[in-house]
């Protein structure tokens, strides 16, 4: 199994601010139950249900809003859809899930040195539990972001190794753990190559074994433009033309798609098609293989035997893994069973 975030080069990350402005509610939301057993509950040291993408202190959120009934629609949305084909989405696979854990002002204090000159900067430095790993590819962008419970941040590093007890990296930054993960509610330094935070809208294993995904996903594309829109401050596309996808575009399932009676469909399927109808999912990088790939899925399974920190996270999708359980693996079948001709592109984040 192999990931769909691959880069020709790595990401050069930039900042921008994006309009805040207010979703409206929905009434769509079909339930999925769990999908793993009891004996696989959820590991604190990462991210909860409910600790990311919140914005709780009243900042834009993009990720937790559901889309509106009768949102408007982008005037290119059946050229860009029509352009993705037959392609059927793929999680990012194990080497390109980004990371995500769950920290405290005890765990071990760092600060790294940044090797790109990007206005980089963790603040006064980045707790980073000693059980962490990256992401895994090397050269590649080897993430490792923190959620930081006893001061509300997000920290990351791009470029992250660990080396004599001290982590470094390309580039970093900082954002609220309750800003929802925009572009423009970072506090200082980078972030990804849409300029938003890192692992923003990243299926976490806590939703999975949750049997529940409450906020929007994270997409990439090989035809995305070189324009942008909120959430993303930047585009590292260089699209053009009606059928490209503005980086920072909301998509979503057509409500009318019945994800609980999808014929063949894992819990996994249902969960993903439930959430598309709910929240949709975002643009937020280039890569590949097709048109729309790379459905963003935070890494390091804690069950895994194999995973050896800083360098070896958890394969969740190995026979057993917490990903495998719920039908999903990095197979484009995982994903055959939900209709992706059946999308459609909004206008803006809030559907207005």
């Amino acid at each position: 199994m192999s990931g769909w975030r691959n880069k020709a080069v790595r990401r050069a990350p930039w900042v921008l601010a994006a309009a805040a402005v207010v979703a409206g509610a929905v009434v769509w939301a079909p339930s999925v139950g769990a999908t793993v057993a009891p004996s696989q509950a959820w590991d604190a040291r990462q991210p909860g249900p409910d600790d990311l993408f919140t914005a709780t202190d009243g900042s834009t959120n993009y990720f937790r809003s559901p889309i509106p009934a009768n949102p408007a629609l982008d005037p290119n949305s059946d050229a860009i859809v029509a352009s993705m084909g037959d392609n059927t989405p793929r999680l990012n696979g194990p080497q390109w899930q980004i990371t995500i854990y769950t920290a405290s002002n005890s765990d071990p204090l760092y600060h790294p040195e940044f090797s790109e000159d990007w206005g980089c900067s963790v603040g006064d430095g980045i707790h980073i539990p000693d059980y962490a790993t990256r992401e895994v590819p090397s050269p590649g962008d080897e993430w490792v972001v923190v959620y930081n419970k006893d001061d509300g941040t997000v920290k990351s590093i791009w470029g992250a190794s660990k080396e004599s007890g001290q982590w470094n990296g390309s580039c970093g930054g900082v954002w609220p753990a309750a800003s929802g993960g925009g572009a423009d509610a970072k506090t200082e330094g980078v972030g990804t190559g849409a300029e938003v935070q890192a692992g923003t809208g990243f299926i976490l294993n806590s939703e999975i074994q949750s049997g529940a995904i409450n906020h929007a996903l994270y997409f990439t594309s090989t035809t995305s433009c070189s324009t942008f829109r909120a959430p993303a401050g930047k585009s590292d596309g260089d699209g053009g033309g009606a059928s490209c996808v503005p980086m920072g575009a909301r998509i979503q399932l057509d409500p009318s798609v019945d994800c609980a009676g999808l014929p063949g469909a894992s819990d996994g399927e249902k969960m993903i098609c439930v959430t598309m109808q709910r929240y949709g999912g975002y643009v937020l990088d280039s890569g590949g293989p097709g048109p729309l790939s790379g459905i963003g899925v935070a890494g390091d399974d804690l069950t895994d035997p194999d995973r050896a920190p800083w360098q070896t996270p958890g394969n969740g999708m190995r026979d057993g893994g917490i990903l495998d359980l719920a039908g999903l693996d990095g197979s484009t079948g995982a994903l055959a069973d939900i209709p992706w001709d059946k999308l459609r592109v909004l206008n803006t984040w809030n559907g207005q």
